[in-house]
């Protein structure tokens, strides 16, 4: 029994499905949970929204990300035309339902390990009322990563891809582990892989060993 982390999908099912494949998941044991952003940008949103739907137990846990949030928030047709043409309407009507309800963050502990995982960042007030009137959940990047993260936890987040200039360091593209902090960015910009080099990455979270998958 493992448990993984993968953030920033944005569509790219058939790398998504090659990367299960590598980490052999097996959704009777093993755990996987997806930290936001399946939608927007890539080529098949539809596929990947599906799979979610048709795998999402206790064994497959989907949070929000801001890319679900914004549609749920402004679902106009004149701006999201491929959603409106590939999905059906009982589709939409269940995307615009679903969205709201998913969840902020995770609590996990793995190996004596206490992680939260989130789509963009997390403060402690936020994990201590559970509440995020700003949206920090979703939206946070340099104030979370200048910031002092939550003692005792650590973070496994995605949002920012690990290609960008971070803290005026140059990220190369892998997963994140600074040095000094207790934080983990997983978002390696799968989106991106033909035209900036990214991959989909994913984190087992029991020995914290790191799996790619490039574009083919």
């Amino acid at each position: 029994m493992s448990i993984y982390a993968i953030s920033d999908i944005h569509g790219c099912y058939d790398m998504f499905l090659e990367m299960l494949d590598k980490i052999q998941f097996d959704e009777t044991r093993d755990t996987l949970y997806i930290l936001g952003d399946i939608m927007d940008r890539g080529p098949k949103v539809p596929e990947m929204v599906r799979w979610v739907w048709k795998h999402e137990s206790e064994h497959v846990i989907m949070l929000k990300g801001n890319h679900e949030d914004m549609f749920a928030s402004y679902p106009d047709p004149d701006y999201y035309t491929f959603y409106f043409s590939q999905f059906s309407a009982t589709e939409l009507n269940r995307l615009l339902t679903w969205i709201p309800k998913l969840p902020l963050y995770k609590e996990v502990t793995v190996g004596g390990i206490d992680y939260v995982l989130v789509h963009a960042g997390i403060t402690e007030e936020i994990l201590k009322t559970g509440k995020d009137p700003d949206e920090f959940c979703i939206w946070a990047r340099n104030e979370f990563y200048f910031g002092d993260g939550i003692p005792g936890k650590t973070i496994v987040f995605g949002h920012t891809p690990m290609m960008s200039r971070i803290i005026d360091e140059e990220i190369t593209v892998h997963i994140w582990k600074p040095k000094g902090k207790n934080l983990i960015g997983i978002d390696t910009g799968a989106v991106f892989a033909k035209k900036f080099g990214g991959k989909l990455s994913c984190l087992r979270l029991d020995d914290q060993k790191e799996f790619y998958v490039y574009a083919k």
